[in-house]
């Protein structure tokens, strides 16, 4: 209660004190002092008792809109909640334009009792005077109050404020497109993170800041990091929105690589406790499906199209796992079979490729595929059919990007 009763008076000092308020303010009663000097007003009772009366029709009738346009603003503000801003931006807007809609309506009931006192205890021109002022002020601030709710440039205020970077003049520069690529790049670990185990369509939708909001009682690791992943988070919709008037803080940029850097080695953890806890894993199930096959089928009379079809179906029944799905020949996209991870960008895992020639060039073609497919799979595999020996041989990379190749007899 206490933090709501002095966010009310913060926004308040705000509404009152912003410079189109003070400006209206000091030229209002710059007229009404002058008016009043010199110009003689008809005293009868009357005409005070139509400027009581006026006034408190005027102020009822400002009471009665300001809930309309608040629920006005809110609806559109719920419809493209999800296109523009996060959720924090959004909430802290809700705040400011409900504390200065009670502060309007608050103003408009002080000068409608300061009305029914007069009407009962002072029947005075002066007096009446006074309340006319203070009516086309509460005009005023209605006025203010409709054009902050529309004015763009209040939302680059709010993330300005939340977004408390102290620029070091010698930092190195960094351009914005890399700024947002690693911003984006660490949203996708971090999705990847917190879908490794159950895949969730809703994460998948929710920016980063939500999901770091939503998932920090999840996942402990979120919570040792949610004050550096809010202080990029503020920095980076700081920088989108007003770019003209912000720089990119590198030592934020240092930190989001940081944080990439982590969230990657948590990423790498799981799949090798879960999936493939090393190449020598994937090398010796590939070597067992192709032995399995050796043992089924003779491929000495086998027609190349068919024992490469066959041989890449039979892997399908060695690679299965709750965390991948699998992929085969026109169904994949990049080689003849693929394991994608069941996670929020599914990362493509394994690659194989089948293909059939003479040894001479067995090895040139395997390096050219594997440098090919490396950027896209974390492991790569070529089987490869010597059509003179007519035997198998497995060439694979490591993960410090070495060739190697095995025989199978």
């Amino acid at each position: 209660m206490k933090q709501k009763a002095n966010g009310f008076i913060k926004q308040a000092f705000v509404f009152v004190f912003s410079i189109y308020n003070i400006i209206f303010f000091a030229l209002l009663l710059a007229i009404f002092i002058l008016v009043y000097f010199y110009i003689d007003f008809n005293s009868q009772p009357a005409n005070v008792t139509w400027i009581y009366s006026s006034s408190m029709q005027t102020l009822a009738a400002l009471i009665a809109l300001l809930p309309v346009s608040y629920a006005y603003f809110i609806n559109n503000l719920e419809e493209e909640k999800s296109e523009e801003y996060d959720s924090y931006v959004l909430d802290q807007l809700k705040k400011e334009v409900y504390y200065e809609m009670i502060f309007v309506i608050i103003f408009c009931l002080v000068i409608i009792i300061f009305n029914l006192l007069n009407f009962f205890l002072e029947y005075s021109l002066v007096y009446a005077y006074i309340i006319s002022f203070f009516t086309i002020h509460a005009i005023a601030l209605l006025a203010l109050y409709v054009y902050r709710l529309f004015d763009p440039g209040r939302v680059k205020d709010i993330l300005r404020s939340f977004d408390t970077t102290t620029i070091d003049p010698n930092q190195k520069q960094i351009s914005l497109d890399e700024f947002i690529t690693e911003y984006l790049e660490l949203e996708r670990l971090v999705k990847d993170y917190i879908s490794n185990e159950y895949d969730s369509e809703l994460g998948d939708r929710l920016p980063l800041y939500d999901i770091v909001d939503n998932y920090v009682k999840d996942f402990d690791v979120i919570e040792e990091d949610f004050d550096d992943f809010k202080e990029i988070i503020f920095h980076r919709n700081n920088v989108i929105h007003n770019y003209n008037d912000t720089v990119i803080d590198f030592a934020k940029y240092e930190k989001m690589k940081d944080l990439q850097t982590k969230y990657e080695r948590l990423n790498m953890a799981f799949i090798s406790k879960n999936i493939f806890s090393s190449v020598a894993v994937v090398r010796n199930t590939v070597e067992l499906a192709i032995k399995e096959y050796l043992d089924e089928f003779d491929v000495e009379n086998q027609e190349i199209i068919n024992l490469k079809e066959e041989l890449i179906t039979s892997l399908q029944t060695h690679f299965v796992n709750k965390y991948y799905d699998t992929q085969i020949l026109e169904d994949a996209k990049e080689s003849d079979f693929e394991v994608i991870q069941n996670n929020f960008s599914n990362r493509k895992l394994l690659g194989i490729e089948f293909k059939a020639s003479t040894v001479s060039n067995a090895m040139t073609t395997a390096e050219a595929l594997i440098e090919r497919l490396s950027p896209i799979y974390l492991y790569v595999v070529m089987i490869h059919f010597n059509t003179k020996t007519k035997q198998f041989g497995i060439y694979y990379n490591t993960r410090d990007n070495q060739i190697k190749f095995k025989s199978i007899a």
